[in-house]
């Protein structure tokens, strides 16, 4: 939970507001504690939503379906008026962690607990369907734990199958991994049976920690629901012939939510729990007030359902809840009162030095730029500290830009380019005369790794005065945080991650500054068959690179057989590492070019196994091939491979002449691959703060502007889908590279299309 912030009310309603517990695009929700002293999650939508017609409607919707629950399963609304001038609805307080949350800190759950988790969500959902409705977004996100069982939760996309009026043509609602496959492949909405199949996906990974279907791009989620059978290794096999029923592809052959509810309870041992594996849970105190008409509660002296270090952390986090003192009412301006919300508004300057502000400046290790002195300036500020520390122009409104970036990992050259490129970029803007307010930089780092990068992204998110970010640098730390980033309505702008998966999980903030991987093939096939001439295309599908050669890989295929052209197609194993039978394999089908739909380790060993049998056509391959262990792994084997990337070389583009200069003089080194991309992301984001007002440099503001405007950067166009926020295809960005002589050689501008 966090701290209220200063723009936030102590009340709403009835209600007193205790803290934050999370915050997305359309509101916040408090912890918020009733008259009589029961504490309430209390969502509150902003009042931009709450005018639109259609939001309201789907807001009313959701207060409906939730008073129409009374299982105990099922956190329940305890009041709501979504007819105020922001919409608002109190559901009980869960003070447990989401199963998602519980599964990444402590693993799969064992046995027992699956029984009772199983049982009490299905015995939930059988209320909901008996009731004509279904939920639609059965996932561990949206599930709670607490000391006396689960609870389901957001009922936002919940509704009655036969409705239509709130599902548009080619929209899926829920989440990809828990579909159901006539959902999946377009068939139209599930109905009950799809809730189960959702609950059956929930439960396998409840018990092993993996998606049955596997990860990876939406496409190859959807296709494998659809096509394939459910991994459901590791599933007590006790569990695993009822867990396979919920997950059969023809909805008729599931069982009902009612069925799996009597099964998995008849399931359950006679016996209490194992001493080892739980503790004895104490009665919780009842709430002192019941305004659902008098629900059934649990019994709360049970034997504890799940690992004793979930109890204990439910424990403590209930007893930190009910030890939570009063608060004094809080004055809050008017003027902004009506803009409070998930909106962050940057901190103003207070007008002396001993503000809340000057105090955010001197320990909130945000990076403050010289404002003036022009480029001389420059020279003053530090190159290796993580945020630098100078004093803004008096007076003038202070914002940071965020980055987040692999600063010490395996990618960390691209991270320390993307910090510069970043920095280059606010320091100019700072040193112009007259502008209108100061920038300041703040970077965290999560050494490319995934589970650092949810910790990197809370960091900055809990920052009032970061209104945009730029980064993560990889697919996976991108994929990992993006969640984080989009919940506090924070725009995210990625620079170097090219995962299509990205631009369609439906982010609200997230912006896609480069090409998606899918968009490369249509390059490489430019190259091959206008450029090299190449008749039959050769495919090196690497396993290794998972969603990122399939993304290659596939898309290159569809492109040749759509222009019916020959290709030789072939998945290699990521246990291989001999590239001999498969280059046996490209030969026979007649291939004389090919493409390698990897990384550089194992591009090396095919370029290695070319060489060594003289082959003579064109071998290329995308971005993730251009890194000099490459070279220095394949040796003599690497010269003559072309590579595409969404990436300039600004030590030699004419382009990039001005900006090269300006780089020099800065750092004194050249500039590295994605400095120049960033510095153009960063100069977007600066007309986009400068393009609105002070009270209304907000991050979910700023995300609407950035995502309306257009800017013709140095290294490409950027423009992006209002919804999606993906990047517009105008055919710049993507560059050709050629390894010559050991080295990288740039060749310009990559064809977009097949030259006749």
């Amino acid at each position: 939970m966090e701290p209220l912030r200063n723009s936030d009310p102590a009340r709403l309603a009835d209600y007193r507001l205790l803290g934050r517990l999370g915050a997305g695009g359309m509101g916040v929700v408090y912890l918020a504690r009733s008259a009589g002293g029961t504490l309430v999650a209390l969502k509150v939508i902003q009042a931009e939503y709450a005018e639109d017609t259609d939001f309201r409607e789907r807001f009313r919707r959701e207060a409906d379906t939730a008073r129409r629950m009374t299982s105990p399963w099922v956190a329940s609304l305890v009041d709501a008026d979504p007819e105020a001038a922001q919409p608002w609805l109190a559901t009980t307080f869960v003070p447990g962690p989401s199963l998602a949350e519980a599964l990444a800190e402590h693993g799969p759950l064992p046995v027992s607990s699956l029984r009772v988790l199983g049982a009490r969500l299905a015995e939930a959902l059988g209320e909901l369907h008996a009731a004509g409705l279904v939920h639609r977004d059965v996932k561990p996100g949206n599930v709670l734990l607490a000391l006396d069982g689960p609870r389901l939760i957001d009922f936002g996309v919940a509704r009655d199958p036969e409705d239509t009026a709130l599902t548009s043509t080619g929209v899926v609602v829920g989440t990809p991994g828990f579909l159901p496959p006539e959902q999946a492949q377009g068939a139209g909405d599930p109905g009950p049976a799809g809730d189960v199949f959702s609950l059956g996906c929930v439960l396998a990974f409840a018990a092993t920690g993996r998606l049955p279907f596997g990860t990876g791009s939406i496409d190859a989620l959807l296709y494998r629901t659809v096509h394939d059978a459910p991994d459901l290794e590791g599933v007590p096999a006790e569990l695993a012939e009822l867990v396979g029923s919920c997950l059969e592809k023809d909805p008729e052959l599931r069982p009902t939510a009612e069925t799996l509810s009597e099964a998995l309870t008849a399931a359950a041992p006679s016996s209490p729990p194992d001493p080892r594996e739980a503790l004895r849970v104490v009665p919780v105190p009842a709430p002192d007030e019941d305004k659902t008409g008098g629900e059934k509660q649990p019994d709360a002296t049970e034997e504890a359902w799940l690992p004793e270090p979930l109890v204990r952390l439910i424990a403590e986090r209930s007893a930190a809840g009910l030890a939570l003192p009063s608060i004094d009412d809080t004055e809050v301006d008017p003027a902004s009162a009506g803009t409070a919300s998930a909106d962050t508004t940057a901190a103003q300057p207070a007008p002396r030095a001993g503000g809340r502000r000057r105090f955010l400046l001197l320990t909130g290790g945000a990076a403050v730029v010289a404002a003036g002195g022009g480029v001389a300036a420059w020279a003053t500020l530090s190159r290796d500290d993580e945020n630098d520390a100078a004093t803004p122009k008096a007076g003038s409104p202070v914002y940071t830009l965020g980055l987040h970036a692999d600063l010490s990992g395996d990618q960390k050259a691209v991270g320390r380019a993307q910090e510069r490129g970043l920095r280059l970029a606010v320091d100019e803007f700072n040193a112009r005369p007259g502008s209108p307010f100061a920038l300041e930089v703040k970077t965290v780092d999560d050494g490319g790794e995934p589970a650092a990068s949810v910790g990197a992204a809370k960091k900055l998110v809990a920052d009032p005065s970061v209104l945009a970010v730029i980064g993560p640098t990889t697919d996976a730390t991108a994929l990992a945080s993006l969640a984080t980033y989009d919940a506090a309505s924070l725009p995210l702008i990625a620079v170097s991650p090219g995962a299509t998966v990205l631009t369609v999980m439906g982010s609200r903030s997230f912006l896609h500054a480069r090409v998606t991987d899918t968009i490369l093939p249509f390059h490489l096939d430019a190259y091959l068959r206008g450029t090299a001439k190449s008749r039959t295309v050769g495919i090196v599908d690497d396993r290794a690179a998972d969603s990122y050669g399939w993304e290659l890989s596939s898309t290159l295929a569809t492109i040749l057989r759509k222009a019916r052209q020959p290709a030789v197609p072939k998945v290699v194993s990521a246990l291989r590492t001999d590239f001999g039978p498969t280059l046996d394999a490209l030969l026979d089908g007649g291939a004389d070019s090919v493409v390698f739909a990897g990384y550089h380790v194992r591009a090396a060993l095919l370029a290695r196994e070319l060489t060594s049998r003289d082959f003579p056509g064109a071998r290329a391959a995308a971005q993730g091939v251009l890194d000099a262990r490459f070279l220095a792994a394949a040796g003599d084997a690497a010269d003559g491979w072309v590579l595409v990337a969404p990436v300039m070389d600004a030590t030699v583009a004419p382009e990039a002449k001005t900006f090269r200069a300006a780089y020099r003089k800065r750092f004194q080194a050249e500039p590295e691959r994605y400095a120049v991309e960033t510095y153009d992301v960063a100069q977007l984001a600066v007309r986009g703060l400068r393009s609105l007002t002070v009270g209304r440099r907000t991050r979910p503001n700023l995300t609407r502007a950035l995502r309306s405007a257009t800017y013709k950067g140095i290294s490409r166009n950027l423009a992006f889908d209002k919804t999606t926020g993906a990047l517009v295809i105008d055919g710049s960005g993507v560059y050709l590279w050629k390894v010559d002589d050991g080295r990288f050689a740039y060749q310009g501008v990559a064809p977009f299309q097949v030259s006749t």
